[in-house]
């Protein structure tokens, strides 16, 4: 009994510190990312004086001295081959993972040395967990990702534990400040460390008093399972840890995947599902049983890629439990001279980094600079990450895989007592059944009055202010502040590394209590979303042509006549949206100026408007309205062919077309000037008013303004019908 409390002990203190060391790697990436990108504008900026005051402005050389800071915590796990031989060393890691944690929510400037430390400090602890207790490593992962889905689902997959004022409601009448909270689970962290160092020094005194004391094995991380490591945290940083991101992968519904996520995440914990995987590995060769596994773990990523569905979804959920199970053989135990592990695990630090990069540059590719002599390759070499999402994550799982590879005299997957097996089978069921609960859809709110409507498009900036604040709450607050009841949404995160893994477009969803659809443009996890209080019939999309950053355009058909008893509702059909994002306008390429018939704008537009004809045309009887992102001002040639004067179909009209032209800007750029590159375009959709959200709350969301136009739900359909009376 008395083991059995100091490996729960164990466990749990590990989980914690896992949990931690999860969200402090997630929080770190897109902080430096955010901190950077707002530097790198900053340093654009003639007068950056005149920016006190803005949120998310730093300085280029604020962010050096945070990186290098970064840098040297990161190197705490070489700490490891000094002081790993003493017990106290674990308490210690420990205790520095909890006050970096409580530091983080304490003061804005803390939070990245803060989360620095945490990510440094659970390395160490990772580090000296695998050397003094090998058995435990896996489930200081293993518990850390549950955790980490657990409270994501919580907040619909955002992790408020990093906000300091957000309040947690624990019932009706109570609730604590997330500094609290954190605060007291850091103490309670540090006495669990405390308690469990004093029990197993008291064991350990024990046992050497003993006949026939042996040492305990030890283990070890050698440099394949380091590098192992980094392909693990990949897939779990970018894909299988969310079940956001695997929702999106596989096209399957987020809510449904939860528990099933949770349970392969934790399933590889219970000793008997180990002991039978062992006996199924036994049955294979072993010089082949290794490329097996890694070929079955690549088949599992490409289906969760290239199908959608329930199929795509059970591939990446199992793929998420052979992971788990991959833990066990990237230790090596026995009796070592020398304990390299502290260097190992930075080995798989650097593993991850580099794929973490990549996996940015498959998104921003198109924003890549050139670069002078000797390095004038480099930008091509990182523009060619383009549609490389998938090849990372299987560059990732080979290298999860080598260990399994390379291990051929030994299947480390043992079974246990049969107590171990129910309790952590009831861990399973637990935290599955948790999923469950917190995870549930939200009921939507429909608008006050269906007749007036207000539609608003609105580009996030990929989650992030001008100067890269973040911006979610803010969005949250326009849209309720504008009354708002269609929101088209442009360059939308669901669940990247550089949006801390936030699924915006559900998240949003969620807190306005609307409901929305997503159309990835750049791999799966970014693009276009609409939220609606009008029922969503369905919605289509299509990539445009592109040289530079991808372009798409999304449909979405409404039904507003559900919502009201009319007559004539049989008459007027469905509410079609069209959501675009179009690239930039390029001067040159390859220092040769561009034709303006081979311009990305140009090709782009030609293709939507034909697909939007060919739905509509040749009778142009339905109710549509188009928005999003063009990025071109009226004076452009395109301006005209958006609005189809020099086509054979019916004008749209631009509802914005009769204000001043300095009170219709949408875009401001950190050089001072301004642009209208959003639009919202209608036909035969009655408009009542029409405006640019340029309030002081609205400067701080994002670098561009939401328009919006108010229209009524349809025109007269008979002679003598009376128009559909809406508030001014």
């Amino acid at each position: 009994m008395q083991r059995i409390r100091r490996d729960v002990l164990r466990s749990l203190e590990a989980g914690i510190v896992g949990l931690f060391l999860i969200q402090g790697v997630r929080f770190l990436y897109a902080t430096l990312y955010a901190r950077a990108s707002s530097a790198d504008l900053v340093n654009r900026v003639a007068n950056p004086a005149a920016l006190n005051g803005v949120p998310g402005v730093v300085e280029l050389a604020t962010v050096r001295g945070e990186i290098i800071t970064v840098i040297a915590l990161l190197a705490l796990p070489l700490l490891a081959l000094i002081v790993g031989r003493w017990r106290i060393s674990i308490p210690l890691a420990v205790v520095l993972v909890a006050l970096g944690r409580s530091a983080a929510l304490q003061s804005q400037d803390l939070a990245l040395p803060a989360a620095g430390l945490v990510v440094g400090a659970g390395l160490l602890y990772l580090a000296l967990t695998i050397t003094h207790r090998p058995n435990i490593y896996p489930s200081m992962l293993l518990l850390g990702l549950a955790g980490d889905q657990l409270v994501r689902a919580m907040g619909d997959t955002y992790d408020r534990t990093w906000e300091s004022d957000y309040r947690v409601a624990f019932t009706d009448r109570f609730d604590m400040q997330m500094q609290v909270v954190i605060g007291l689970g850091a103490v309670a962290l540090i006495l669990l460390a405390i308690l469990l160092w004093a029990l197993e020094f008291q064991e350990r005194q024990t046992e050497r008093r003993a006949e026939g004391y042996a040492p305990p094995l030890t283990g070890q991380l050698s440099m394949w399972g380091g590098l192992a490591l980094g392909g693990v945290f990949y897939l779990e940083f970018t894909l299988l840890g969310l079940p956001n991101t695997v929702a999106h992968w596989s096209g399957t519904g987020y809510t449904g995947l939860v528990p099933w996520l949770l349970a392969a995440t934790t399933l590889p914990l219970v000793p008997q599902v180990r002991e039978l995987a062992g006996r199924f590995a036994g049955i294979f060769d072993t010089v082949w049983r290794g490329w097996l596994w890694a070929l079955l773990l690549i088949l599992l990523l490409v289906v969760g890629r290239r199908y959608d569905g329930l199929l795509a979804g059970i591939a990446l959920v199992f793929a998420q439990f052979l992971v788990g199970l991959t833990l066990w053989w990237l230790v090596e135990t026995g009796l070592h001279r020398r304990n390299l592990t502290g260097i190992t695990i930075l080995l798989g630090v650097i593993g991850f980094a580099a794929l973490a990069i990549g996996d940015y540059f498959t998104y921003d590719y198109a924003y890549v600079r050139d670069l002078r002599d000797p390095y004038q390759n480099v930008g091509e070499v990182l523009r060619s990450f383009r549609d490389m999402g998938l090849g990372l994550a299987l560059i990732a799982a080979l290298l999860v895989a080598i260990p399994v590879i390379l291990a051929r005299r030994r299947i480390p997957w043992r079974g246990g007592k049969a107590l171990y097996t129910l309790g952590s089978l009831a861990l399973v069921l637990a935290v599955s059944f948790a999923g469950a609960s917190v995870a549930v859809d939200n009921v939507v709110r429909r608008p006050f009055n269906p007749n007036c409507l207000r539609v608003a498009t609105f580009n996030m900036h990929g989650g992030y202010s001008q100067f890269f604040d973040p911006n979610l709450e803010k969005v949250a607050q326009l849209v309720e502040l504008n009354g708002v009841d269609i929101v088209l949404l442009q360059e939308v995160d669901t669940g990247r590394l550089a949006s801390s893994g936030v699924d915006q477009a559900l998240w949003l969803s969620r807190r306005l209590d609307m409901e929305y659809v997503f159309y990835p443009q750049n791999e799966v996890l970014q693009g276009l979303a609409v939220l609606s209080r009008v029922p969503i019939v369905d919605m289509h999309g299509l990539d445009l042509p592109s040289e530079g950053n991808q372009a798409a355009v999304m449909r979405v058909r409404l039904d507003p006549e559900r919502l009201v008893a009319d007559p004539l509702a049989g008459q007027t059909g469905y509410l079609y949206l069209y959501n675009a994002w179009l690239g930039f306008r390029e001067a040159q390429r390859d220092g040769q100026p561009i034709p303006e018939g081979e311009q990305d704008q140009n090709r782009q537009m030609r293709m939507m408007l034909d697909w939007i004809a060919a739905q509509h045309g040749p009778a142009w009887t339905d109710r549509i309205i188009m928005g999003g992102t063009y990025n071109f001002g009226p004076d452009s040639p395109l301006y005209s062919t958006l609005r189809m004067d020099q086509l054979d179909n019916p004008a749209i009209k631009d509802p914005f077309a009769g204000i001043r032209a300095e009170d219709t800007m949408t875009v401001f750029l950190v050089d001072g000037t301004a642009a209208r590159y959003d639009y919202l375009w209608t036909f035969n959709v009655p408009l009542t008013g029409a405006m640019v959200d340029q309030s002081p709350e609205a400067a701080n969301a994002s670098d561009h303004r939401s328009a919006i136009v108010a229209i009524k739900r349809r025109a007269p359909l008979q002679e003598g019908e009376a128009e559909l009376s809406c508030p001014p």
